[in-house]
């Protein structure tokens, strides 16, 4: 883990983006959106983290940050395109047009890596993995030490995550978390409203 993009002035100006790694019709707006979202991210100053996926939302927000940020001079790579890359690789990684910042070994492994070098996550829609990581970070969140702030959990997409919302109410209601849904996560649909969010 390169210890540069761990300190607490890196760790605030570095927004994780997760998702679907695949293409398909049903997220086709949601990586429209990741894409513009990124774009607006990067101009306004932010670092983009992902795991370096070349397709679905990981590519829309790996492009989106290879093609709109600033580049170093000496190594020629987008500055503000970070990724923690998995071993052994998938095999669609485009290595060449991001900084590698860190490894992990798994996918638990590469949770924490991220939350080593990010406070706030943007979750858009994915499949069983991305969920496995909204409950994870979410889990993180009602266990965090108290002397600890939450991270930033930006859930994207109201309809999709409309089971999440009802199931940590009804934890809630049940007296089982400590902290309100609204406390350990947000769910937004639109783009003003995740900018309104990192505002």
């Amino acid at each position: 883990m390169n210890e540069k993009y761990t300190t607490l002035e890196s760790k605030a100006n570095t927004v994780t983006i997760m998702g679907s790694s695949k293409d398909t019709d049903g997220i086709l707006d949601a990586m429209d959106l990741c894409s513009k979202v990124t774009k607006d991210l990067i101009n306004i100053g932010y670092n983009i983290n992902t795991g370096c996926g070349a397709k679905g939302i990981m590519g829309a927000a790996y492009n989106a940050a290879k093609e709109n940020s600033a580049i170093d001079n000496e190594t020629g790579k987008p500055l503000q395109n970070l990724s923690i890359l998995v071993e052994p690789v998938w095999g669609d990684e485009d290595i060449e047009n991001c900084v590698p910042i860190g490894k992990a070994t798994s996918e638990s492994d590469r949770i924490e890596k991220f939350g080593k070098t990010s406070n706030t996550f943007l979750i858009f829609p994915g499949s069983a993995t991305t969920l496995l990581e909204a409950s994870s970070l979410i889990q993180k969140n009602e266990y965090a030490p108290k002397n600890e702030p939450l991270k930033k959990l930006i859930l994207v997409g109201e309809d999709f995550f409309a089971g999440t919302v009802k199931q940590y109410q009804s934890l809630y209601d049940a007296k089982l978390l400590k902290h309100t849904p609204d406390e350990l996560f947000k769910v937004v649909d639109t783009k003003g409203e995740i900018l309104n969010e990192l505002a």
